[in-house]
């Protein structure tokens, strides 16, 4: 919900060209300006410092973001030096579009006021309950995406900057009623066709091909026919699961986590209010006043450092599981209606917390205690499983050259894979990092363990170890191993010399007026916007053919499948501005063109400035990616 902007700040446009730039807003708050002037900078746009801090910092948020997404294969990309580079290039030149377009900006004069942020905040609709604003609606998603209001407003306010730039000169880009008709005219053009294919297939059958023809080829083309490395290999891999027979659940240990997480049981919700100073001595002075008897309401009026929240008395409403730091979640899990927690520190301010009212209901423990079962289970497992894991490290690494001991020691059983290519990886060892390990490693010559390699998949962990037994290089095949496939690559030329020959005669007398003696098929109609996609090979002969006049035009083609067409061209109708679903088409050719523009804003704008980037803190970056 916290990312949730105005329509504006919704356009495609928008979300292409500044997606890198509002990331870097949130995390800056107001900006770069001023925020770390004491630190050295990663680069200077027209003197503008914008410092390493900010640059590591949104570095480090693009990384989560990247495992967030990718899981372990994050960590992968992010091993191999070149995609590297080029991420941290990627976050370089987003802070550096950023700065131009706020100096652009700032050039222009463009402004907003407190009033149109409140405004923007409040008609937005992102915090709506019932139709209507909700503040402790509003609170909860700031504290659950960890923004404080002032940096919200600060997104909030560059947003709108930005939409005022958009407006401004991207809207003065308008194409005139004939470009438009033109447009249609071009990419809804319908074609009437009808098409009499000659299979390839069935030509083939009707060649040979001579021992000499066949060695005459493989001689030119000896490159091409290849045996792909291959490897057998044996493995193991490890998972929690495993090792569950190592742990025993009693009825006493399923009662105790229910009394102790009870609230995680059903559907329980508490009303909450808090207050928040920026140190502790301070939050503990009003909790000592609060155990004396002081009122929460007005200290946190007096001295809540949330100022929306501190008029309403710290109230933040009815607050759901997940909805706030789970530090905070935890405090106010712990307490009973009326009661208050001590100082609790939570992303770097000190909050007292208060359970003001409760409502729904628990659920029975006879309800929940398989699932208790199973939370218990794979907590109790995780140690047994590491243990595990340590135990193979340590197995595999004494005795190299095989798996056997290690899988003994813990009681697995030792798997083996045949003989595989790349392109035939076995389903259990499909996985990015195992391949690396296997085709992009020493292993496969040294014939040694490999290390604990992790495949976790989610929530589900696992580990894999793994030995390449035997390994064959890429090699040239044989005259006699690539035999076989040379015939069929000698008997698909000559039919299609052949078919294309015969197919040009037939066009050439057709032409002429006479007689088809091909069998055509129905009239087809195939409009070019979409021929691109459906029939992406023939759409390339079919709409460079000429209109026809008052008689079919007669075209030789071939479609994706290699067969041999003769295009008979009956009609051609041109596309219209008024047709179902030009508009939707026109404005997503507009919003290319607006991309575009932006484009060569930025590129006009990088141009004329100054631009100097430390290039000794990159190569430091650098030196560190590659230990």
């Amino acid at each position: 919900m916290i990312e949730k902007m105005h329509d504006k700040t919704n356009s495609l446009t928008f979300k292409i060209i500044f997606a890198a730039i509002s990331i870097s807003f949130v995390l800056g708050g107001i900006g770069t300006v001023g925020l770390f002037q004491n630190d050295t900078s990663a680069v200077k746009v027209n003197g503008q410092e914008i410092s390493q801090q900010l640059f590591s910092h949104q570095k480090s948020q693009r990384e989560n973001a990247l495992y967030t997404q990718l899981g372990g294969q994050a960590g992968d990309l992010l091993d191999n030096p070149e995609y590297a580079k080029q991420f941290r290039q990627t976050i370089l030149d987003g802070l550096v579009n950023e700065e131009l377009i706020r100096q652009y900006i700032q050039e222009l004069k463009l402004g907003i006021t407190a009033d149109q942020i409140k405004s923007e905040i409040v008609n937005s609709g992102a915090f709506n309950t019932n139709g209507k604003f909700d503040n402790a609606l509003y609170q909860q998603s700031l504290q659950h995406s960890r923004i404080t209001p002032d940096q919200y407003a600060a997104t909030v306010r560059d947003g709108m900057l930005i939409s005022q730039l958009n407006e401004g000169i991207i809207n003065s880009d308008f194409s005139v009623p004939a470009e438009k008709e033109l447009l249609a005219k071009l990419l809804l053009q319908k074609r009437v066709v009808r098409l009499s294919t000659m299979p390839i297939a069935k030509e083939m059958a009707n060649q040979t091909a001579s021992e000499d023809e066949l060695k005459s080829y493989y001689d030119a083309h000896q490159k091409e026919f290849v045996n792909p490395e291959q490897v057998a290999v044996e493995y193991l891999i490890a998972t929690p699961k495993d090792f569950e027979n190592k742990v025993q659940i009693t009825p006493e240990q399923i009662e105790t986590y229910y009394q102790t997480n009870k609230s995680q049981f059903g559907n329980i919700e508490k009303q909450a209010a808090h207050i928040q100073v920026a140190d502790e001595a301070k939050a503990n002075t009003i909790y000592e006043q609060l155990k004396n008897g002081s009122e929460f309401a007005t200290l946190a009026k007096e001295h809540s450092t949330d100022s929306i929240t501190a008029k309403n008395g710290g109230d933040l409403g009815w607050v759901k599981n997940g909805s706030f730091p789970t530090a905070f979640e935890n405090t106010l899990n712990s307490l009973k209606v009326g009661e208050f927690s001590k100082p609790v520190k939570i992303d770097g301010a000190y909050h007292i917390v208060k359970a003001v009212a409760q409502r729904g209901s628990e659920k029975p423990l006879s309800e929940v205690k398989d699932s208790i079962a199973s939370i218990i289970k794979s907590e109790l497992v995780a140690p047994e499983y590491s243990n595990a894991i340590n135990e193979l490290k340590n197995k595999a690494f004494e005795n190299s050259s095989s798996l056997q001991a290690a899988a003994d020691a813990v009681g697995l059983t030792l798997k083996k894979a045949e003989s595989f290519t790349h392109q035939q990886i076995p389903a259990e060892l499909n996985n990015e990092k195992v391949v690396k390990a296997i085709f992009n490693s020493e292993l496969k010559q040294s014939k040694q363990n490999s290390e604990a390699i992790d495949i976790t998949n989610g929530d589900q962990a696992a580990t894999l170890f793994l030995r390449v037994t035997d390994y064959q290089a890429e090699s040239t095949q044989t005259f006699e191993q690539a035999k076989a496939k040379i015939e069929q690559l000698v008997k698909q030329e000559k039919a299609e010399k052949a078919l294309l020959a015969k197919a040009e005669q037939e066009v050439k007398s057709l032409n002429a007026g006479n007689s088809a003696t091909v069998e055509f098929g129905k009239a087809e109609e195939l409009v070019f916007i979409q021929a691109q996609a459906t029939h992406p090979v023939l759409s390339k002969t079919l709409f460079s053919m000429a209109k026809p006049s008052d008689k079919p035009n007669y075209q030789v083609a071939k479609d994706k499948n290699g067969d041999v067409l003769i295009i008979a061209l009956d009609k051609v109708i041109d596309g219209s501005s008024e047709q179902e679903g030009f508009a939707m088409l026109s404005n997503a050719i507009a919003q290319q063109d607006q991309v575009s523009l932006y484009l060569t804003l930025l590129n006009d704008l990088r141009e004329k400035a100054k631009i100097e980037i430390n290039q000794d803190f990159m190569d430091e970056l650098e030196a560190q990616s590659q230990k």
